[in-house]
Protein backbone atom coordinates (compact mmCIF):
# COMPACT_ATOMS: atom_id res chain seq x y z
CA UNK A 1 0.00 0.00 0.00
CA UNK A 2 1.36 3.42 -0.94
CA UNK A 3 0.89 6.60 1.01
CA UNK A 4 -1.42 9.29 -0.32
CA UNK A 5 -0.17 12.77 0.51
CA UNK A 6 -2.17 15.97 1.00
CA UNK A 7 -0.80 19.19 -0.44
CA UNK A 8 -0.28 21.79 2.27
CA UNK A 9 -0.97 24.61 -0.17
CA UNK A 10 -4.15 23.60 -2.02
CA UNK A 11 -5.31 20.57 0.10
CA UNK A 12 -5.54 18.23 -2.88
CA UNK A 13 -4.73 14.55 -2.33
CA UNK A 14 -1.96 13.28 -4.58
CA UNK A 15 0.11 10.15 -5.09
CA UNK A 16 3.76 10.91 -5.93
CA UNK A 17 6.01 8.22 -7.41
CA UNK A 18 7.46 5.76 -4.89
CA UNK A 19 10.97 7.01 -5.65
CA UNK A 20 9.82 10.61 -4.97
CA UNK A 21 11.30 11.71 -8.29
CA UNK A 22 9.53 13.09 -11.35
CA UNK A 23 11.12 13.12 -14.79
CA UNK A 24 12.01 16.81 -14.38
CA UNK A 25 13.17 16.72 -10.75
CA UNK A 26 12.44 15.54 -7.22
CA UNK A 27 8.88 15.08 -5.99
CA UNK A 28 7.70 16.72 -2.80
CA UNK A 29 5.84 14.97 0.03
CA UNK A 30 4.57 18.40 1.11
CA UNK A 31 3.27 19.95 -2.13
CA UNK A 32 1.53 18.57 -5.20
CA UNK A 33 3.37 18.96 -8.51
CA UNK A 34 1.47 22.13 -9.44
CA UNK A 35 2.12 23.89 -6.14
CA UNK A 36 5.72 22.64 -6.16
CA UNK A 37 6.33 24.27 -9.56
CA UNK A 38 4.62 27.46 -8.40
CA UNK A 39 6.76 27.58 -5.24
CA UNK A 40 9.92 26.95 -7.27
CA UNK A 41 9.02 29.81 -9.64
CA UNK A 42 8.52 32.11 -6.65
CA UNK A 43 11.67 30.86 -4.90
CA UNK A 44 9.84 29.56 -1.83
CA UNK A 45 11.78 26.74 -0.14
CA UNK A 46 10.03 23.56 0.93
CA UNK A 47 9.35 23.44 4.71
CA UNK A 48 12.05 21.13 6.10
CA UNK A 49 10.06 20.05 9.18
CA UNK A 50 6.94 19.22 7.15
CA UNK A 51 9.01 17.19 4.68
CA UNK A 52 10.65 15.25 7.51
CA UNK A 53 7.30 14.44 9.13
CA UNK A 54 5.78 13.31 5.82
CA UNK A 55 8.74 11.05 5.05
CA UNK A 56 8.72 9.55 8.55
CA UNK A 57 5.00 8.81 8.23
CA UNK A 58 5.62 7.17 4.87
CA UNK A 59 8.39 4.98 6.34
CA UNK A 60 6.18 4.01 9.28
CA UNK A 61 3.42 2.85 6.93
CA UNK A 62 5.92 0.90 4.85
CA UNK A 63 7.35 -0.69 8.02
CA UNK A 64 3.91 -1.82 9.17
CA UNK A 65 3.27 -3.46 5.82
CA UNK A 66 6.56 -5.39 5.89
CA UNK A 67 6.12 -6.65 9.46
CA UNK A 68 4.16 -9.88 9.86
CA UNK A 69 0.82 -9.44 11.50
CA UNK A 70 0.72 -11.04 14.95
CA UNK A 71 -2.55 -9.49 16.00
CA UNK A 72 -5.29 -12.02 16.58
CA UNK A 73 -8.89 -11.02 16.16
CA UNK A 74 -10.52 -10.31 19.50
CA UNK A 75 -13.38 -12.34 20.90
CA UNK A 76 -16.89 -11.48 19.84
CA UNK A 77 -18.12 -9.39 22.77
CA UNK A 78 -21.86 -9.00 22.96
CA UNK A 79 -24.03 -8.05 25.92
CA UNK A 80 -24.94 -11.09 27.97
CA UNK A 81 -27.94 -9.55 29.68
CA UNK A 82 -30.67 -7.09 28.69
CA UNK A 83 -30.24 -3.37 29.25
CA UNK A 84 -30.86 -2.09 32.78
CA UNK A 85 -33.07 0.80 31.77
CA UNK A 86 -36.70 0.66 30.81
CA UNK A 87 -36.04 3.01 27.97
CA UNK A 88 -35.06 0.16 25.69
CA UNK A 89 -38.50 -1.40 26.27
CA UNK A 90 -40.48 1.79 25.88
CA UNK A 91 -41.82 2.57 22.48
CA UNK A 92 -45.01 2.68 20.47
CA UNK A 93 -45.48 -1.08 20.58
CA UNK A 94 -45.50 -1.37 24.39
CA UNK A 95 -48.06 1.27 25.28
CA UNK A 96 -51.49 0.03 26.17
CA UNK A 97 -53.42 3.29 26.43
CA UNK A 98 -53.47 6.49 24.49
CA UNK A 99 -53.81 9.54 26.52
Amino acid sequence: MRSVFVCRECSVSYLPPESLAYSDGPASPVWCSICQRRAADLGVPEPVAARAVALLAQRAVAGREDAPSTARPGPDVRPSRPARTRRSNSGPGTRTRLG
